[in-house]
């Protein structure tokens, strides 16, 4: 979209190699700009101030980084040696959005909506320095531009990017919205249908993507040539050879009032189901379409006039929390100077749904992968598995079918152990039964090298247990992964008392590259994740023996708690077996603290197990399932012989199913099994699907009133004295509670 530069400009060549050479560190005229941290650097080349954003390490916009490019443009302004000005940022980061600890401060504090209006017409205010001050500006794009970042880079006057920058307004992630003028400078760029899509998904877009959305004015081929470029183009509009384009003035890109309109009303639909009664998202295009209605300036008004309420509304605070609490995650006590070992070569043992979901995933991420099997026929299967997971993956990204081939090429399939001398990393993802993982981890020892990790994705057998029969527990660890394992984005890492730093450290360094968010916690029966959800099911299971609606259940924590599928749900989804499999093994650890119920075991019987079967506590026509009240009746009615009916509200439904699961999570939180509370919010999160915008369950708990859950809890344990020990508070809760 930039302008052909005339020849004025660019005639001879060597001008811009001139430039160039004097872009390198310490020419020109070098100054610190904000305070003793050198928040911008300030120097001019050639009649072009460049402000250099350095704030360690993603140049956040803190409000001392506000301060000093306000104190940096003033300065630029005032010099006389420079006609125009250019933004970049120090390191890998143009800039990626607001300082986030900052944000929860304020979701937190009793700002008042004056105070915190004042501090967005600041931003306002600079970014308009920026876009229509005395001197042009460019942004010269050197990494991810995001959130406040953008909004930086589309305030100035030209936008020159490299070919690995990406451009974001992620506010709505954290149930905010943009607050310096993004809402209205995105829709005059890129138009008001794409700018909703990128702001109400906030995912960033590529280099390209931008480009040719009209968001980047110019791609440089080679790092090297962004800044000589953005010199450049910086000096042609100063000349007056380039047009001074100003975002907020735009109308070009707006298009059609019905258009927009249109764009707007079908995002709200859609967003509204998403919602689950956030207010972020219909603020944000409330917002757009004031813009559009009545120009840019009231735009910005709309903006500012949405903003304040939001930032201290239930769910931006959860969500703030939660993008914090995912962050501290991987940041393991006692693995500081640990650096992860390469990991390449990984084998898989067992095909099954799980064991191919993880070789799949794995060869999306560029991984060589064996994949071994008992027999030729399991092996075919699991193959296949593999290859269907991957061309529906291709299928919905719309990727060329040679992508599947090329994938391919890196799997090894196998029934024997041939190449596993050169595995780094060994992933068992066999039957849950200990005789075969002791048998098969005894055999990894033999033919794997000897810093080969082996690691078992069991999701409830105590792994000192499983290794116990060889003399490799320093390099043996649970890598839990959650069904379906390319989609879910949690990876429990279990270590035991044996488990090597440098093997808890290699660990977390191969979720990161599988794009995962790692939690690492202790070793007991269920780990983390499962332990606190078993009286989630267990509870559910309670209300059902004793005359409540299996659907009605699932209804309410659909529509009240906001889960994404229902607890009966989710047990087809995971097949009913398992769940009753499970259970035995987790009141065979935790005894009389569990509920046993016998439903599943009846279900079990008739082989209605779910998905899998087309039949379990719903029939399922594909993967949609519908009630089956009829088919379901014989079993409910055998499963409640002998047991008293009860009535419950909605409210005590909810109580009675996720205060257990607080309950429990006290107790892991009492024995140590997690770093940090905020780890078992995650776990709640990207394991069993807990609303974000609830913030986790402990998060959640405490919004409730840690004192509330402890005294109903300790109401339906002397309520229902069959099941006393299941709803009574821990000691861990009691001591929370007597604290609020």
């Amino acid at each position: 979209r930039m302008a052909r530069i005339p020849d004025a400009m660019t005639s001879p060549q060597t001008r811009l190699q001139k430039i160039a050479n004097q872009l390198t560190p310490g020419a020109g005229q070098a100054l610190n700009v904000g305070g003793s941290k050198n928040l911008v650097d300030y120097k001019v080349v050639s009649g072009v101030a460049i402000l250099t954003m350095n704030n360690p390490p993603v140049n956040s916009f803190s409000p001392a980084m506000k301060a000093a490019i306000g104190e940096a443009m003033k300065k630029a302004n005032a010099d006389a040696a420079a006609k125009a000005i250019v933004f970049t940022g120090a390191g890998k980061f143009f800039m990626a959005g607001a300082d986030i600890p900052n944000l929860r401060k304020l979701a937190s504090a009793s700002t008042g909506p004056d105070l915190m209006r004042k501090g967005l017409k600041e931003g306002h205010d600079l970014m308009d320095v920026v876009e229509s001050g005395p001197k042009p500006t460019v942004a010269a794009v050197n990494g991810p531009a995001l959130g406040g970042g953008l909004e930086l880079a589309m305030s100035c006057n030209a936008r020159v990017g490299t070919k690995t920058s990406i451009y974001g307004l992620p506010e709505l992630k954290l149930g905010i919205i943009p607050g310096m003028g993004g809402t209205q400078r995105l829709p005059r760029l890129i138009g008001v249908a794409g700018a909703v899509k990128a702001m109400l998904s906030g995912k960033p877009m590529p280099a390209k993507m931008a480009a040719k959305a009209g968001l980047i004015d110019k791609l440089v081929k080679k790092n090297k040539d962004l800044l000589p470029t953005a010199c450049k183009v910086a000096l042609a509009i100063a000349a007056g050879q380039l047009p001074r384009r100003k975002a907020l003035e735009q109308k070009s890109r707006l298009g059609s009032l019905a258009k927009g309109e249109e764009a707007i009303e079908l995002a709200r639909v859609k967003s509204k189901r998403k919602a689950k009664g956030t207010p972020h998202a219909a603020a944000c295009l409330d917002a757009i379409k004031a813009g559009m209605l009545h120009g840019g300036r009231k735009g910005l008004e709309a903006e500012m006039d949405a903003f304040a309420p939001l930032i201290s509304s239930p769910s931006a605070k959860s969500l703030i929390h939660m993008f914090l609490a995912s962050r501290q995650c991987p940041k393991v006590p006692g693995l500081e100077g640990i650096k992860p070992r390469k990991i390449q070569t990984v084998a898989v043992l067992g095909g099954g749904t799980m064991g191919a979901g993880i070789v799949a995933l794995m060869l999306f991420k560029g991984y060589n992968v064996i994949l071994k099997e008992i027999n030729d026929k399991a092996l075919y299967a699991g193959v296949e598995r593999v290859t269907n997971i991957i061309a529906s993956v291709l299928k919905r990204r719309r990727l060329p079918s040679i992508a599947m081939e090329m994938g391919m090429r890196n799997l090894t399939p196998t029934t024997t152990y041939e190449g596993f001398d050169k595995c780094d990393l060994v992933v068992e993802a066999i039957i849950e039964n200990i005789g075969i993982k002791q048998k098969v981890f005894a055999d990894l020892e033999k033919v794997c090298k000897p810093s080969c990790i082996l690691a078992t994705n069991t999701s409830t057998i105590d792994i000192d247990v499983i290794g116990e029969k060889t003399n490799a527990r320093d390099r043996i660890v649970g890598l839990h992964f959650f069904s379906p394992a390319h989609v879910m984005p949690l990876l429990e890492i279990i270590r035991t008392t044996s488990t090597s730093k440098q093997v808890v450290a290699d660990s977390i360094g191969y979720a990161k590259r599988l794009g995962k968010t790692p939690v690492t916690v202790g070793n007991c029966v269920g780990f983390t994740a499962n332990r606190i959800f078993f009286p989630y099911g267990q509870a559910a299971a309670f209300l059902v023996d004793h005359g409540v609606c299996p659907y009605r259940i699932d209804r309410v924590l659909k529509s009240v708690v906001h889960m994404p599928m229902g607890v009966h749900e989710m047990g087809d989804l995971s097949g009913v077996d398992i769940g009753v499999h499970v259970t035995g093994i987790i009141a065979k650890a935790y005894g009389d603290r569990c509920y046993i119920p016998s439903l599943g075991k009846y279900l079990m019987e008739a082989k209605r197990l779910g998905q899998k079967t087309g039949v379990g506590y719903y029939v399922y026509k594909g993967r949609k399932g519908v009630p089956d009240a009829k088919g379901l009746a014989p079993f409910l009615q055998k499963a409640r012989q002998g047991k008293q009916m009860i009535q419950v509200t909605d409210q005590e439904i909810v109580e009675m199913v996720m205060y257990p699961v607080v309950n429990e999570s006290c107790r892991v939180l009492a024995e140590g099994h997690v770093i940090r509370d905020s780890d078992i919010d995650v776990v709640s999160i990207t394991g069993y699907g807990f609303p974000a915008h609830k913030g986790g369950i402990m998060f959640w708990a405490k919004a409730q009133g840690i004192d509330k859950v402890c005294q109903r809890l300790a109401h339906y344990s002397k309520a229902y004295p069959k099941v006393a020990k299941f709803f009574a508070p821990c000691d861990y809760l009691q001591n929370l509670a007597r604290k609020a």
